[in-house]
């Protein structure tokens, strides 16, 4: 479905900024009064990065708004938005329909030894862009594993422990050079449920309700043909050579994934090979989202990105694009095979009672697709 605003507080970002101000406004005076305040619209917020690998170059671009009496981030569509290397070769790039996200063209890559940065041009006016960046050395990775945990880590939420798959990898760090990581992971899996129903029934590529209805729990519809969808990894798991230059590591948790149910996975590994700039953005990001040691713990460091409003609007931008080369490896695992316990959940289908079947429904949206994921076994 389309995405037309999304709160304030589900980006990392932002939720560091709005702890920073917090913060800031408790230790500003003495004196023992509430704090008011507010938050102040029309700021733009920009992240995304230039990669030297197809696919992973894109640019998320928000303004945010009061709507309705909350604040929420609303997609800049109709951007001008294009990457310029040290050359002045420019190169626009697509918007993404219904959403916030620009990729570069089908076939661009960003070239290494290169320096890169990004303009966008909003309908307001706003001339944003960012601070170039050279292309940093790729470093190869040498060997990738998943490992399973029947306890991987206590849920504070569940009140209990997750079983999880945890994903390592293993490198040989360059001695020659400074490097900077980040870390991250795609989750493939099939699904077989397309579309859901309180109180209603699919038809016509909706849920429509209907007097016989009102007392029906939830109808599940089946897909129409085989569908895939993905989930990415939260946070930013980085890593400085600063104690580890020149020598092999192994173990590099690159993230985890929650046994919550059986079938084929698909874990695509991904290792980012960014600057010092990026690597200190997300070191600072890392520390103020994560959390703070409370109200006498030293005051965080000031978030502050690489982004500038060039036009005369001043537009206040958050955020951060950089490069990075980009290092993939896949792993496709059976969770049939597993010795282990899945997290209980409410996964049965229901299906409509109809005569002749039900309508199945189209596998479409955001994170699915019909297309058969790199590394998916036939």
């Amino acid at each position: 479905m389309p995405v037309h605003h999304t709160v304030i507080f589900m980006s990392p970002i932002l939720r560091a900024f709005a702890f920073l101000l917090l913060v800031t406004l408790l230790t500003a005076c003495a004196d023992p009064v509430t704090p008011v305040y507010r938050y102040e619209t029309g700021f733009l917020l920009m992240e995304g990065r230039i990669a030297d690998r197809e696919g992973y170059s894109e640019i998320r671009l928000s303004r945010n708004e009061l709507l309705f009496g909350f604040y929420a981030l609303t997609p800049v569509e109709g951007a001008v938005v294009s990457s310029i290397d040290g050359d002045g070769q420019e190169v626009v790039w697509e918007l993404v329909e219904d959403s916030n996200r620009y990729r570069a063209p089908e076939g661009w890559t960003a070239e290494a030894g290169k320096s890169y940065h990004i303009r966008a041009v909003t309908p307001q006016g706003e001339a944003v862009e960012s601070a170039p960046e050279l292309m940093p050395a790729s470093v190869a990775i040498q060997e990738v594993r998943v490992v399973f945990e029947q306890e991987a880590y206590f849920s504070t939420g569940r009140d209990r422990f997750v079983p999880a798959f945890r994903m390592l990898l293993d490198l040989e760090d360059p001695s020659d050079e400074e490097n900077y990581y980040q870390f991250g992971f795609t989750a493939w899996e099939t699904i077989e449920v397309c579309a859901s129903c309180e109180r209603a029934r699919w038809r016509n590529g909706e849920c429509i309700a209907s007097p016989d209805t009102r007392f029906v729990a939830r109808w599940d519809y089946l897909c129409d043909m085989e569908c895939w969808v993905s989930a990415q990894s939260g946070g930013r798991n980085i890593l400085s050579d600063a104690f580890i230059n020149g020598n092999r590591v192994e173990n590099i948790e690159v993230g985890r994934f929650d046994f919550a149910r059986t079938g084929g996975l698909l874990f695509v590994l991904e290792q980012f090979n960014i600057t010092q700039p990026s690597f200190k953005f997300s070191e600072v990001l890392e520390g103020i989202s994560e959390g703070s040691g409370g109200l006498n713990a030293p005051l965080p460091a000031a978030l502050v990105g690489n982004l500038t409003d060039l036009s005369d609007n001043r537009t206040n931008v958050l955020g951060y694009v950089g490069v990075a080369a980009v290092n993939v490896e896949r792993i496709y695992i059976d969770r049939d095979t597993v010795n282990g316990t899945p997290l209980s959940s409410n996964a049965s289908i229901i299906l409509e009672p109809a005569d002749p079947s039900p309508p199945r429904a189209p596998c479409v949206g955001g994170v699915r697709t019909t297309e058969r994921p790199a590394g998916w076994p036939n």
